[in-house]
């Protein structure tokens, strides 16, 4: 990487220098690097959106297979029957490990969306920052007065 600008442990870039004129070739290296960091980005986006459903389907499956067992309390209103209240709590306490993994993987989606929000930010700095470099290199080759 340049002099100019260093990782983060986030993942995002900051510059060492700021108030120091980039140069083109160094916004240009910021700009590809950021570029990486998107795709890197989207990738995580999709797999803990892949994960997500995963689990999505894993904790219906599982409350689905619950209530159609015989082990299921009956609901309803004579001596030896739940409510539904207390049904579905069984239910929950039945697929807390499917739930737990369900959150956790929405935790997960989460993360990865804002980190995805955080690179496209900086990518609209970075243009900007590229646009000054690139007009400014401009304006020093012109040769002089009129």
């Amino acid at each position: 990487m340049s002099e100019a600008y260093q990782r983060t442990p986030s993942g995002g870039l900051v510059l060492t220098a700021p108030g120091t004129p980039l140069r083109p070739d160094q916004t240009d290296a910021l700009l590809q690097h950021i570029n990486n960091a998107l795709e890197a980005s989207t990738d995580a986006v999709a797999e803990a959106t892949r994960k997500v459903a995963e689990c999505q389907k894993s904790l219906k499956k599982a409350e689905t297979r619950l209530l159609m067992s015989p082990d299921c309390p009956r609901v309803g209103r004579t001596v030896g029957t739940v409510t539904a209240a207390e049904r579905d709590a069984w239910v929950a306490r039945s697929t807390a490990t499917e739930w737990e993994a369900l959150h956790d993987a929405e935790v997960l989606l989460n993360i990865a969306t804002s980190y995805a929000w955080k690179i496209k930010d900086q990518i609209s700095l970075f243009q900007s920052l590229n646009n000054n470099a690139q007009s400014g290199q401009s304006i020093n080759h012109r040769g002089g007065g009129r």
